[in-house]
């Protein structure tokens, strides 16, 4: 039986110390927050069992936990250089990722998915391409549902099929998934990173433990994976563009679907099932997600695209006459990126956040800028500017910790403000 101490009480932590006591380890949690949703993820943990009262501290970290522990799990949302981190490393305590937890008690094989942007539109189609073929796909990770909180559903014969960001690589040991895709690498996450090399260094950990019998699926379009591919001894490398021809074949340009059909045809899924999924596929929520006509003016919810490159991939995916509304907190990369889809596609920009002055200094002069003092005054001011047969797209480009829990609740407040519009109308 081990002493374990889990560092933060989200989603990652509470389904880590779930797994872990389930295990018969003793558990400890330090959390740095100590608000309302802390507190009830706290009582809920003791409640169950999971952990005794005086084995959680909330409102900040000390050694007292960590002075006798063997292990620490952390999750995504903790820097590698958080202060647990560096108290762990002083003891030589062993340092893992709720990622890695979660595979040590796994024994299905597993298709990993990651890259700047499309992973979960991606690992979605990839789960209901094996489902269709008649597999056991069980879709996890960050995603939505931890892996660890889906480990007592995996059997030996399912499938895992796993989203998995740089922050959950960082801190693996023997994670090593069968199949593993990166979509693409763009400026991302600058803010918790210490530079591009770094973050590249991260997403590539995906391959690190893979060997000749396993795959990676990468980009060809993709200038850095090109690169990368040259580079890779082990595991086998295939170019998800290229794989068995389904673009040209099905005349597929969209890569998501191509990674997806190509990971799900390695695994023995008939051509004919995945076809009909994508016929099928209504995308995701928050994800290019149509919320409503108003007065012959589209809204779209894209709350998800937390990258620059996510907002350009959107832009690509839309016709023109575009109000968008940008912002949130700064996660590093360059807006000017955008200036040749923003003239092409954008009539009007609005700015939220705390990320306005980034926004001015990458597309100032390129369309008029809006800078909105509030969410509500902004989805108001584009339906204003919008024009009839055109669109109000919300697609950030920023994470939406400034003003919002998540992107759920950003992308949940939109649509909420677009059916306020609607019935005033």
């Amino acid at each position: 039986m081990r002493k374990v101490v889990v560092v933060g009480l989200g989603k990652s932590g509470i389904d880590s110390a779930r797994l872990l006591s389930s295990d018969k380890n003793t558990v400890f949690i330090t959390e740095f927050k100590n608000d309302k949703a802390v507190q009830d993820a706290r009582d809920l943990l003791i409640a169950e069992g999971v952990v005794k009262s005086e084995d959680i501290e909330l409102g900040g970290h000390t050694d007292k936990f960590i002075k006798t522990a063997d292990l620490m799990v952390v999750s995504p949302g903790v820097r590698r250089d958080a202060e647990p981190i560096k108290l762990a490393e002083a003891r030589k305590v062993p340092v893992i990722s709720e990622l890695e937890l979660a595979y040590i008690m796994c024994h299905a094989p597993i298709i990993a998915v990651t890259g700047t942007s499309g992973k979960t539109t991606t690992t979605t189609l990839i789960g209901q391409m094996l489902r269709s073929g008649g597999f056991d796909a069980i879709m996890c990770g960050n995603i939505g549902n931890p892996f660890s909180g889906e480990i007592k559903k995996i059997k030996k014969d399912s499938v895992v099929v796993l989203e998995v960001s740089s922050f959950q690589l960082e801190l693996i040991d023997r994670f090593k998934p069968k199949v593993s895709v990166i979509l693409n690498i763009s400026d991302n996450h600058l803010d918790r990173h210490k530079d591009m090399n770094e973050y590249i260094t991260a997403k590539c950990r995906i391959f690190l433990n893979q060997d000749k019998n396993d795959v990676v699926f990468l980009n060809k379009n993709d200038e850095l994976l090109s690169e990368i591919a040259g580079a890779i001894k082990n595991p086998k490398v295939e170019f998800f563009n290229e794989y068995k021809d389904f673009g040209r074949k099905y005349n597929i340009l969209n890569e998501d679907f191509l990674a997806a059909m190509s990971a799900a045809s390695i695994m023995g899924v008939d051509e004919a099932k995945m076809l009909e999924v994508l016929r099928n596929f209504k995308g995701i929520e928050h994800r290019l997600e149509h919320v409503a006509n108003v007065g012959g003016i589209d809204f779209v919810n894209d709350s998800k695209a937390t990258t620059i490159s996510s907002v350009g991939w959107a832009l690509k995916s839309l016709e023109e006459n575009i109000v968008l509304i940008m912002g949130g907190r700064y996660k590093g990369g360059d807006f000017g990126l955008l200036k040749p889809l923003v003239e092409q596609k954008v009539d009007y920009i609005i700015s939220i956040g705390e990320a306005r002055l980034q926004i001015k200094n990458g597309l100032n002069g390129v369309k008029p800028i809006f800078e909105a003092n509030s969410f509500s005054e902004a989805v108001s001011e584009g339906f204003k500017k919008a024009k009839k047969g055109g669109r109000v797209l919300l697609s950030p480009g920023c994470s939406s910790f400034d003003m919002f829990k998540s992107y759920e609740e950003r992308g949940k407040i939109f649509k909420e403000l677009v059916n306020e519009i609607r019935k005033s109308k």
